[in-house]
């Protein structure tokens, strides 16, 4: 080819040529290696997905069809061009009879799922419930051939006809991501083979040869001649798509040996951090979002703890066996301590709720603050009625660090004028400091309790004449300015001057009369008492509650209102979950389409504290008994007494996380709200829920190790449940790290989000994180193009001016092809000179920037802040004729403004 060569005016010869060389001619074999890829990918993907489950389908028949769809299609990618019309037919035709056939596929689906949920889940419980077993195999048969068609059609033409990674990865991941999210072990060598599909397809889609036509142009100097040069890619076929599968193969197979040769073996550490990882990832869920991120990041290392009252999302709970409080009491104890955070009152979704701000506007709650006299105070006061010579106790409680936003208190605590309460929920240390607290409170077990107040009832209804401990003979003249001002704002005093109050626990008047503030405590719960009946009784409307209600009919109707029955009701609800229903720290998670209680008392049968309490609460509403939820610590007689003894006669403890806990409150008439157990394993003297029997773990692997098991999370009040003795058996995958409990604690705020409006929200949050990373990429372009503009050497600034006018021209679909800069000024001030910059102005710029890369002269600041004025017109002139896209499309996407 005939050189030309071209002088400028600076005696810079520049020689315009064409060189061509001719490789020797080899045999072309890309068909037959991205044929080979795609019949790979397309044959592991069916092997990894079957090798993981056993599902009920005729195994000939879907093989034969895969053989034959697969042959077809891969006829048709191979013939390319002249077949593409048949190509697309065969997707129309596809469409319409996945239509037709639609409900079959749903149902296959169904059934898939089950085994699914059954082998993710070790249970025999199906997710699905009511299919006809007669229709399995024709419907999975179905569903399995549609998806066949479907992956075929897909990966032989995005392998064969356009590499193109997105598609085939749209539908071969999520189907081995269903495994695999359940924690099952994808087939080695089908899975391997899968991974080095995938590899090959996006090297063959991504990597192509070409010219480079970002960046900077240039020139190849030989002797006093400059050739223009070219940025050419790497080459790369399918040639080296089958490299590459043959490399992540070869590569596996290696390892494998070399782990088999050495004997290898991770640290135990390692694994119980993997496994802690992994069980993270495999327990998120968007439906519980923030409690799946404080999990995951958790099982990092990171401290971030959220907990919420969500119920039935955990798989199972393992403890870390690590201190959360440290208590002190002033003096050994009998039976067990509640040490309470948080008390639900509203089941909803298979989660616990506060009440609704407006319950809380009930005039009561005035008289409350009016008097500083709350509903938490009741029981140590009613209490005192029936043990008058109950010692009092002191307790210190110092939480962790990661538990030091919490407020724990025990039950039947004494005002002695440093309490701050919560609504008629919780109460607290107004002194607190960093969760550092302390109480007087009495100790009392509920069941001696219940049994006391047994009796007293029966004394009562054996006199022919019910005693009525009143003070009815006393004249209102007589009480305190306190009781009288409550007795005229409630309109109680009668028309003799006489006010009626009406105790079921022995009180003498006299006792009255001298502790006003246990009179004007019982004049205050009856008023409360209709805010309790109102509120505290609400069981869900649905289908799933009346499954229970009738399970259990005959439990729940023993209640008369009576205290005797009351008692009885609650223990035979407790014996009737303990006989039915196991213990258990691994008991899968609520599936979504399920109730809670419903699927713990009558389907699943397993579950820990949070299941029994949740549970409870919802019977002994149903009898007509108010109760609510409650969470926090628990601590026995046996934790108690191997406590650490102090020389002032005090005894310290820590209470690790394994004493975390989720219990019932019952209100009880004369008393007030108490803690009530229902757990299984749990009672006043001691935790006994050490597994008996082992469940198969999940991934193949055999980790049985058995965790101390108390349940979940939650705080306790002072039950010294009955002794009760209980099944234990539980099913843990356990080791001695890690997963935080069922039973939330701490800042969940009881508003309950409907399912639609969290999908909303997940859609808002994605747009503002891609408007944010659009935002914080053009900031990033925009500064870099600047510091480049104004900093740095003057020939760098005009070489990075020229590659962004040629940027912003491209934008015009002119673009230089031949590497020629003085014709393709020429060109660019023929067709825009003028318009979008003055004319001879974009030749100057390409004389500076020539002079900049290839002679020893230095740009003038003239000459840069020209060059910079010129871009600055192309820019602004592009952006004014672009239209409303273009214009967002230039700021946001190409940042060319």
């Amino acid at each position: 080819m005939k050189r030309k060569n071209i002088q400028n005016k600076n005696g810079i010869s520049i020689s315009d040529s064409i060189v061509m060389s001719v490789k020797r001619k080899h045999a072309n074999y890309r068909k037959p290696f991205s044929a080979a890829i795609a019949i790979i990918g397309f044959i592991s993907i069916i092997k990894a997905f079957l090798g993981m489950f056993h599902f009920n389908y005729a195994a000939g028949t879907v093989f034969i069809a895969a053989a034959v769809i697969g042959a077809l299609y891969l006829t048709l990618a191979i013939v390319g061009k002249k077949a593409l019309w048949v190509y697309a037919a065969s997707v129309i035709v596809f469409v319409i009879c996945a239509y037709r056939k639609a409900a079959k596929i749903a149902l296959g689906f169904k059934f898939i799922y089950n085994i699914v949920y059954k082998d993710a889940y070790h249970s025999e419980i199906e997710y699905y419930k009511g299919l006809k077993s007669a229709l399995e195999v024709s419907s999975v048969n179905t569903l399995f051939i549609f998806y066949i068609w479907l992956l075929a059609i897909i990966v032989f033409f995005f392998t064969i006809c356009r590499p193109n990674p997105v598609l085939p990865l749209m539908i071969t991941f999520p189907v081995l991501e269903i495994g695999m999210y359940n924690g099952i072990r994808v087939p080695v060598f089908w899975g391997i083979l899968c991974i080095a599909f995938w590899l090959a397809l996006l090297a063959m889609s991504t990597i192509d040869v070409g010219e480079y036509s970002g960046g900077q142009s240039g020139f190849v100097r030989k002797n006093d001649l400059f050739f223009p040069k070219r940025h050419m890619k790497l080459k790369v076929t399918e040639k080296c798509g089958m490299l590459i599968i043959a490399s992540v193969v070869g590569v596996a197979a290696v390892s494998s040996c070399f782990l088999k040769l050495t004997h290898y073996k991770r640290s135990e550490k390692l694994d119980d951090k993997r496994r802690e990882i992994t069980e993270a990832l495999n327990d998120f869920s968007f439906d519980n979002l923030a409690e799946s991120l404080s999990n995951l990041s958790n099982a990092i290392g990171l401290d971030f703890e959220y907990e919420n009252h969500k119920l039935g999302t955990n798989d199972h709970v393992r403890y870390k066996n690590v201190t959360d409080l440290n208590v002190t009491l002033d003096h050994s104890i009998d039976g067990a301590l509640y040490l309470k955070d948080y008390a639900g009152a509203v089941y909803k979704n298979n989660e616990w709720f506060g009440l609704s701000s407006s319950a809380y506007k009930d005039p009561c709650f005035k008289d409350f603050d009016s008097y500083d006299l709350h509903p938490q105070d009741y029981p140590a006061m009613f209490t005192k009625l029936i043990y008058p010579n109950v010692q009092e106790t002191t307790v210190w409680i110092k939480p962790s660090a990661k538990k030091s936003r919490h407020l724990y208190a025990p039950y039947d605590t004494i005002n002695v004028g440093s309490l701050s309460y919560q609504k008629d929920l919780t109460l607290s240390d107004s002194k607190a400091k960093k969760g550092e607290c302390s109480y007087k409170f009495i100790n009392v077990d509920t069941d001696s309790l219940y049994n006391e107040l047994v009796n007293i009832e029966a004394q009562n209804s054996s006199r022919q004449s019910r005693e009525v401990y009143s003070v009815s003979d006393v004249k209102i003249a007589n009480v305190k300015e306190k009781i009288k001002k409550y007795c005229n704002e409630n309109d109680l005093i009668t028309y003799d001057d006489y006010f009626p109050v009406d105790f079921s626990i022995p009180a003498p008047p006299e006792y009255l009369l001298s502790n006003s503030e246990t009179l004007l405590a019982e004049l205050m719960q009856d008023k409360y008492k209709q805010f309790v009946y109102e509120n505290y009784l609400q069981v869900p409307d649905t289908k799933a509650m009346n499954e229970v209600r009738d399970a259990y009919s005959d439990i729940i109707s023993m209640y008369d209102g009576s205290v005797s029955s009351e008692f009885a009701t609650l223990k035979a609800i407790r014996e009737r979950m303990l006989s039915e229903c196991t213990y258990s720290l691994y008991p899968r998670k609520t599936p979504s389409n399920r109730d809670f209680v419903n699927y713990f008392l009558l389907e699943n049968k397993k579950g820990y504290c949070t299941h029994y309490a949740t549970s409870g609460v919802m019977l002994a509403r149903m009898a007509g008994i108010p109760a609510r939820y409650a969470t926090g610590y628990i601590v026995v007689e046996k934790d108690i007494s191997s406590g650490r003894s102090n020389a002032d006669g005090s005894v310290s403890l820590e209470v690790k996380d394994n004493r975390s806990h989720a219990w019932a409150e019952i209100y009880i008439d004369s008393i007030g709200w108490v803690p009530y157990e229902f757990t299984a394993g749990y009672s006043a003297q001691e935790v006994n829920t050490e597994p008996v029997t082992t469940a198969a773990t999940t991934s193949n692997e055999n980790v049985t190790t058995t965790t101390r098991d108390m349940s979940e999370r939650t705080t306790g009040s002072v039950s010294r449940a009955a002794t009760t003795t209980t099944k234990t058996a539980v099913t843990t995958k356990a080791s001695t790290s890690v997963n935080k409990g069922g039973s939330g604690i701490g800042s969940g705020n009881g508003i309950h989000i409907p399912k639609a409006l969290k999908n909303i929200l997940l859609l808002l949050f994605a747009l503002i994180v891609i408007t944010v990373f659009i935002l914080l990429r053009r900031k990033f372009i925009l500064s870099l193009r600047e510091k480049r503009f104004t900093t740095g050497k003057s020939e760098r600034k005009v070489r990075y001016m020229y590659a962004y006018a040629e940027k912003l021209l491209e934008s015009l679909e002119m673009k230089s092809e031949n590497g020629n800069y003085n014709s393709f000024a020429e060109e660019v001030e023929k067709s825009f000179g003028g318009i979008y910059f003055d004319e001879g102005a974009f030749k100057k710029l390409t004389d500076v920037a020539l002079r900049a890369s290839f002679s020893q002269e230095t740009p003038t600041s003239d000459e840069i802040n020209e060059s910079r004025r010129t871009i600055e017109a192309i820019s602004d002139k592009i952006y004014k004729k672009a239209s409303r896209f273009d214009k967002l499309r230039m700021m946001y996407i190409n940042v060319l403004k």
